[in-house]
């Protein structure tokens, strides 16, 4: 029977969105279940890895030394119960590693504030009051008397405190990265020459994402140019989809909007930063990438060709002053 080892990283330091995706993307490239406990907080469950990867204590020495060499500060707590390792982790000094043996779990907690525990605030003070300020005090007490009193989220922080910590780490699902790159002899130099040699790698995107049931949301362009910086163009993908055509239409929009020359390109790549499953959906022609009159006029089109003439209509009010306004509404094809 394989035992339970779970090791909890507690990240140092102010969290930002960036750095905490960062870092679970680092955990989950090569530990089998990483679950996220918290903004900066990480259960990984190292149940049947010691043959590849080696010792708990091994994992965590290579945790915290990725993210040293990441700038980011860190501490790893090890034990067979997810509670116990992250009070273990926020115990520990960045940059350390410890580890409760099986087994050791009460004693570790009984000399530790109430506070470490899930309990709500009312129900420490009248603890309090009772003159229970410890964990071990806390987890002396007779559950059933814990539970009447306190109610159920009391007694489950009672089992927490005798060492009892039937959770399982949920492991979330890592960041499916789709992406392409090319990279041209010539630099390009015009918008146009440049849509059309993006065709290619968005067709590429588009296979995969059709091949796996998925559809882009947000698509990533990084630029390489010719004696500039790299420039870096993102796009929301509304509706989220998987054609190629409409992902290059969305990107080629993008790069419209930019005011000031693209440069001489060099070579790119293009990323589904986030995607979803594919399905049946609204045609969003009044979302954000809908103002734009061109996909606008495609959204219609694409309805015509499936619905047939007369259904895709555009209202025109003649009088808008009128008491009822739709009466006074004319009808026209959106598509002519």
């Amino acid at each position: 029977m394989t035992h339970r080892v779970i090791a909890v990283v507690h990240l140092r330091g102010e969290v930002s969105d960036a750095r905490h995706a960062k870092v679970l993307e680092a955990l989950c490239a090569f530990l089998p279940r990483v679950g996220v406990e918290d903004r900066g907080v990480f259960a990984c469950d190292l149940r049947g890895t010691e043959r590849l990867l080696g010792s708990a204590e091994r994992v965590a020495a290579r945790i915290v030394g990725v993210l040293e060499r990441a700038r980011v500060a860190a501490a790893v707590g090890i034990a067979a119960q997810p509670f116990v390792a992250r009070v273990c982790a926020e115990r520990a000094a960045a940059g350390e590693v410890a580890r409760v043996a099986a087994g050791e779990e009460r004693v570790f907690l009984a000399d530790l504030p109430l506070a470490t525990l899930p309990l709500e605030e009312e129900h420490r003070e009248e603890l309090a009051l009772l003159g229970i300020r410890g964990v071990g005090a806390f987890a002396a007490l007779d559950r059933g008397a814990v539970l009447d009193r306190f109610g159920r989220a009391a007694a489950a922080a009672h089992a927490l405190a005798c060492g009892e910590d039937a959770s399982e780490v949920r492991g979330v699902v890592p960041r499916r990265r789709i992406a392409a790159r090319r990279r041209w002899d010539a630099a390009i130099d015009g918008r146009e020459q440049l849509v059309f040699a993006l065709k290619s790698v968005l067709d590429e995107i588009s296979a995969e994402l059709a091949r796996d049931g998925l559809a882009a949301l947000r698509l990533e362009a990084r630029l390489e140019r010719e004696d500039v910086p790299v420039l870096r163009v993102e796009r929301l993908v509304l509706p989220p989809t998987a054609n190629g055509a409409a992902l290059l239409r969305s990107l080629r929009w993008a790069l419209e909007e930019r005011v000031e020359g693209i440069g001489r390109v060099l070579g790119v790549r293009v990323e589904a930063t986030e995607v979803e499953p594919a399905r049946a959906r609204q045609i969003g022609l009044f979302a954000a990438d809908g103002a734009n009159d061109e996909e606008a006029i495609a959204l219609a089109r694409y309805l015509r060709s499936r619905l047939g003439p007369g259904v895709v209509l555009r209202a025109e009010v003649r009088d808008e002053e009128a008491r009822l306004a739709e009466r006074e509404a004319r009808w026209e094809e959106a598509v002519s």
